[in-house]
Formats: C-alpha cells, structure tokens, sequence
C-alpha cells in the first residue's frame, strides 16, 4: 500500500505528463509515445492500489 504523500507525487507527476502532452509541438512529437508509457504505468500502479477517480478528486 502506498503512503498518502506517495499518491500526492504520483497524482502530481500524473498531472504534469499530461499538462506536458498538451503543449507537445510537431517539433517534440517523439516524446510523446513515452509520455503515454508513464502515464500507463502510474494508470497501473493507481490500479493495483485500488485508488479511482473519485478518491482522486477528494485529493
């Protein structure tokens, strides 16, 4: 089980990678497949800790 202040910097870093694939340019568009893996391993890791979007949004 994840500690609190683990899931606040995975949800962090989750917000940021997708904040980064927003502004992605034609010029950066290889990044985007790894920004797409990290985003599938945290999806995955908050899986495996029972932890949806509702308990998300409760932050």
């Amino acid at each position: 089980m994840l500690h609190p202040d683990e899931i606040y910097l995975i949800l962090r870093d989750k917000t940021l990678l997708l904040e980064l694939k927003e502004q992605i340019n034609d010029y950066h568009i290889s990044y985007l497949s790894m920004i797409d893996e990290q985003l599938s391993l945290i999806d995955n890791a908050l899986k495996v800790c029972n932890i949806d979007s509702l308990t998300m949004s409760k932050g």
